[in-house]
């Protein structure tokens, strides 16, 4: 019995210690993330070349993934996607970092079995990329009513509204905005200092940015010393004018009657009363004196209370300042086109005479400014200086000495559409914008160059002085002559799109309509006879472009053939056209090198063209126009 008896108690002691053997060597499955073998996905580096964001999904291979219990980065909680024995998915939470360019290193932890004990601790870098509206700076730093002010900085599209003080500018006043910089123009400010410490604010729908951070905006506005008057002044009578930023001042102004501003400083203004201004009774009169600055006009009182004493004292003699072009954009003088002459007492200018020709007044002068307009007249294909006489109070003659002119034609933004051999395809615009007078520089409708006759010859039938192939009949000069050169542009059935010679065929004007009677124009030959050729010459391409043109003879090249097709001239932008004098179109021959033959001459610049495809081919709508700027002489 003792036998058996220490045989199960062996037996229960062997169990016994299989099951602590069994215990002690029960595996423990550890996460472990191999980094080193393995890079994880995406692998965010400190450069930001492989960048990480909030809401990145980021993959981890190693070992016993799935008893990842939880993960961190910078202690927030990260969403676990999916994990397996050999890879763990997680995602980047939401941290509070700040926008910026550079990636930001964030502490990433991954923890086991235990929710709090560290298993993987890792330098992990997350990119807040910058989506807010910023701004880094503004220029200028200074300025008035109308001065454009450029706001720099990033994701500025965002930005709804802009106040300078209490005035606000909307987006859709701004003069241009991009992610990149806004431009705007300063509005009025309610201010009498001459200059004004101004905050401005970009406003989005995240906030207000305040722009003015690191230094505020100076508003500058004109601001006058008082001004004592011990009588009345007369006309012609010179007063000076003191304060602050008075450089600032555009105009000045009593009552409807401009002063006449001789001298101009910050500090001062020298100006003159009229010597025009109306007999009043009584005779003197009271109203402020107003000045005016910045865009649009802001008035101010220069002196309150301003007594005139408007008794006539006769005519005063014209004193000449300067002569330039009335014209927007123009820098030169040229024929045909309106001059603005300044100086004093220019009211009593009754004409002008230029190179020795007399001309009328263009409107009304005043004792600031007078206007006339460039004859034809005046010769030659070189700018040069002409006299110019101002002709006063019957017949007196002030000599202005002489000004600058470019005896030729200069026409600017001249826009036609093109013509079509189909109705379907003939727009409207075409109608009202089908050719260019190239000595008038207008673009008239179909309609008028059919009622007034511009060419009479081909207006209605058969041309009985140019015939096809570009001659002309014998015995026709003053009738070929009498036609001004005009252009025009259409395009064919196959969409090729042409500037045409309008003596080439007679299916080119035909591919215009009249509007009323929405009839094409006749199948003749139209009259000048006009050659063509594309200028490949960058350097003058960038004057006629810039409007420097200086001699419009000596720059401009020998032209070879009529019409040119888009192919030809769509991608190049400047053309030589030549009107052929009598002789040489009455045999059918070509201008010689030296222009031997030519009429008139000129260049043509196409500056925007909207009516063409990318091949050159015409829109299939005809929807669209070509803008030209032209340099045309005067007879050669």
């Amino acid at each position: 019995m003792k036998r058996i008896s220490t045989l199960i108690l062996g037996a229960l002691l062997a169990l016994s210690l299989a099951g602590c053997r069994q215990e002690a060597f029960q595996p423990v499955h550890t996460p472990a993330i191999n980094v080193t073998g393995k890079k994880l996905s995406p692998d965010a580096d400190a450069a930001g070349k492989v960048p990480a964001f909030v809401g990145t999904e980021v993959t981890a291979e190693g070992f016993n993934l799935d008893h990842v219990s939880r993960v961190t980065i910078d202690d927030v909680e990260a969403t676990i996607v999916s994990r397996t024995i050999k890879q763990l998915v997680f995602e980047i939470p939401a941290l509070d970092l700040a926008q910026s360019d550079e990636p930001h290193p964030v502490s990433l932890k991954v923890y086991g079995g235990d929710p709090e004990k560290i298993v993987f601790n890792y330098e992990y870098f997350v990119t807040i990329p910058v989506v807010d509206a910023l701004v880094s700076g503004f220029e200028p730093k200074n300025g008035t009513v109308g001065t454009v002010v450029t706001i720099s900085g990033r994701n500025l599209e965002q930005v709804t509204s802009v106040t300078f003080g209490k005035a606000s500018v909307k987006s859709s006043d701004f003069v241009s905005a991009s992610a990149s910089e806004i431009k705007l123009a300063v509005p009025a400010q309610d201010v009498t200092s001459a200059a004004t410490e101004t905050s401005i604010e970009a406003i989005w729908s995240g906030g207000t940015i305040d722009v003015t951070a690191s230094g505020k905006f100076l508003f500058k506005r004109p601001v006058f010393s008082s001004f004592s008057q011990s009588g009345a002044a007369k006309l012609g009578d010179e007063i000076t004018l003191a304060g602050e930023n008075l450089d600032l001042v555009s105009s000045l102004k009593w009552g409807d009657y401009d002063i006449l501003i001789s001298e101009q400083t910050a500090t001062s203004i020298v100006a003159k009363v009229p010597s025009g201004i109306e007999k009043a009774d009584p005779v003197v009169v009271t109203r402020d004196l107003m000045a005016f600055y910045g865009t649009p006009d802001q008035g101010i009182a220069a002196v309150a209370g301003f007594k005139v004493d408007t008794t006539p004292i006769g005519p005063a003699a014209p004193v000449f300042t300067s002569a330039a072009p009335a014209d927007e954009g123009f820098k030169h003088i040229y024929l045909n086109r309106e001059v603005v002459v300044k100086g004093e007492n220019m009211a009593s200018v009754e004409k002008f005479e230029i190179d020795g020709v007399e001309v009328a007044l263009k409107g009304e002068a005043n004792d600031i400014e007078a206007r006339f307009v460039v004859p034809a007249t005046i010769s030659g294909t070189a700018a040069k200086d002409v006299t110019l006489v101002a002709i006063w109070n019957g017949g007196n003659r002030a000599d202005f000495g002489t000004v600058k002119v470019c005896p030729f034609y200069y026409h600017k933004g001249l826009r036609i559409g093109i013509g079509s051999n189909s109705k379907s395809t003939y727009t409207a615009y075409a109608k009202e914008n089908a050719f260019i007078l190239l000595n008038d520089g207008k673009v008239i409708s179909s309609d008028k160059w059919y009622d007034d006759k511009v060419d009479e010859f081909a207006y209605s039938g058969n041309n009985t002085i140019t015939a096809a192939g570009g001659k002309v009949t014998e015995g026709k000069e003053t009738e070929y002559y009498s036609v001004q050169p005009y252009l025009f542009a259409g395009s064919n059935s196959s969409n090729k799109l042409s500037l045409y010679n309008p003596a080439n065929t007679a299916n080119q004007l035909k591919q215009h309509y009249r509007t009323d009677a929405n009839t094409a124009l006749p199948t003749a030959v139209g009259t000048p006879i006009i050659w063509t050729a594309v200028v490949d010459d960058a350097e003058l391409k960038a004057t006629v472009e810039a409007g420097n043109l200086q001699d419009i003879k000596a720059t401009v090249p020998k032209a070879s053939s009529g019409a040119l097709d888009a192919k030809n001239w769509f991608n190049h932008g400047l053309i030589t056209i030549q009107y052929i004098d009598y002789a040489t179109a009455a045999t059918g021959s070509k201008p010689g090198e030296d222009l031997a033959g030519v009429r008139q001459c000129g260049l043509v610049y196409v500056r925007d063209i909207t009516c063409v495809n990318t091949d050159g081919s015409a829109n299939a709508t005809r929807e669209g126009y070509i803008e030209f700027d032209i340099y045309w002489s005067n007879v050669l």
